[in-house]
């Protein structure tokens, strides 16, 4: 693998890793409970794409890739080490929102 696909594929696997914000709320900023990864297509809300989150149908939900395009370094850096920590199908899971 050279190094460009190796940044290609590590760019494509921060944009399916999320945080969500309404999950944060809820879980006391838990952060472990309110990260999930996925791979599926976003929702349409008012014209842009959002990821809708498994757990609560939150789109209040940004991607690791996000934060690191906005510069928001240390919420990045401390996001990626609580997913490379635990093993992925920890944050996978079937949707509880209805339609999702």
């Amino acid at each position: 693998m050279d190094r460009w696909d190796w940044l290609f594929k590590k760019k494509t696997l921060r944009r399916a890793w999320h945080i969500c914000y309404g999950c944060m709320m809820q879980n006391g900023s838990d952060t472990e409970r309110s990260v999930f990864y996925s791979e599926g297509t976003p929702v349409q809300v008012l014209g842009r794409p959002w990821m809708q989150c498994p757990r609560c149908g939150s789109t209040n939900t940004k991607s690791l890739q996000n934060l690191k395009d906005e510069g928001s370094d240390a919420a990045f850096w401390g996001l990626e080490q609580i997913v490379r920590k635990l093993p992925r199908r920890q944050y996978q899971f079937k949707s509880k929102v209805p339609g999702g």
